[in-house]
């Protein structure tokens, strides 16, 4: 994480600054029934194709399996979002938005990985009993010769929508269920085609962070190249696909609706549009006089990658452009 920007945002989602999901539960204290050695069953389908598995991991890696994996650790996001498409619970998580309905949900029975981000605590996962882990490159590559005395590590690196929804068809060869991962590959697919078929003329921006600290999921992002497909998207990705701005830099490009995710390195969750309200170089730009700064579900757009937090994604801005 090379940027101020993109570090920032890593820090401020990994300790849990962004404002708490309303979830009923949460897992992973000794001696209950998601903390023990072996809880969190997989949910996995009772037959899954057999047989080796070798694939190739986003770093380069080689990762072969005597048997598709049933019993997987998710070290990111969109491990959780891809299981839960093909319908297998992880039996453990580092991500609270995990324990959220819309993916594994707050009753699943799942381990809880602890420690930083990129700094994991190793034994959340050994205890898991998993058959693979699934992890972040870029982030958690230095965890691979400790992880791998448990089970191989699959880094993922997702660039774009297009390697969400590949992750999503890997995932379904490396747990057996190739052919739920086809269909819900496809469908989201031809989702975004049929968005794309109505591309709105305006100008976007995914942005996040706080005054001082501001990036912008550039067009070598998941979420940056899905509002590609749907209008216009000016932001490449330079040398960080998670590039640092300034507002001096946005009122250039004058976007039309401005998607923003607020998050701190303090406690103060207060919106990123009212923070940067008294800016007079924001306050001037379109977007900002219009009242098109939607606040959005900052754990979502900056952790899911899968495919279905990029329908959430989708769904937002579709809404929010079917009004112009």
């Amino acid at each position: 994480m090379r940027n101020p920007a993109r570090r920032a945002r890593a820090t401020a989602l990994a300790l849990g600054l962004l404002v708490p999901l309303a979830l009923s539960g949460c897992a992973g204290d000794d001696g209950d029934a998601a903390g023990t050695p072996g809880a969190g069953e997989s949910s996995a389908p009772a037959e899954v194709e057999s047989g080796p598995v070798t694939v190739q991991d986003d770093t380069g890696a080689e990762i072969t399996l005597e048997q598709p994996a049933q019993r997987v650790a998710c070290l990111t996001m969109i491990c959780v979002d891809a299981l839960t498409e093909v319908g297998i619970t992880p039996v453990a998580y580092r991500d609270a938005l995990s324990l959220d309905e819309r993916y594994a949900g707050p009753d699943a029975e799942m381990r809880e990985v602890t420690g930083g981000f990129g700094e994991e605590n190793v034994e959340d996962v050994v205890l898991a009993t998993p058959d693979l882990v699934i992890g972040l490159a870029g982030a958690q590559d230095g965890l691979r010769d400790a992880v791998e005395r448990a089970a191989p590590l699959y880094l993922v690196d997702p660039r774009s929508w297009e390697d969400s929804v590949e992750f999503l068809r890997t995932l379904g060869d490396l747990t057996g269920t190739r052919e739920e991962a086809d269909q819900a590959a496809d469908a989201f697919t031809a989702r975004v085609e049929e968005a794309a078929g109505e591309r709105s003329p305006l100008t976007t921006l995914s942005m996040f962070g706080e005054p001082g600290s501001l990036g912008v999921d550039s067009v070598e992002t998941p979420v940056g190249s899905l509002l590609a497909e749907v209008s216009e998207y000016p932001w490449p990705a330079g040398d960080d696909p998670f590039a640092s701005v300034a507002v001096e830099q946005i009122a250039e490009v004058d976007p039309d609706v401005v998607f923003a995710q607020a998050f701190s390195a303090s406690d103060d969750d207060q919106p990123l549009s009212e923070r940067l309200a008294t800016d007079p170089t924001w306050a001037g730009m379109t977007a900002a006089r219009e009242g098109r700064v939607v606040e959005v579900e900052a754990d979502v757009w900056a952790t899911g990658r899968g495919t279905i937090s990029l329908g959430i994604v989708l769904d937002q801005v579709q809404a929010e452009l079917a009004g112009s």
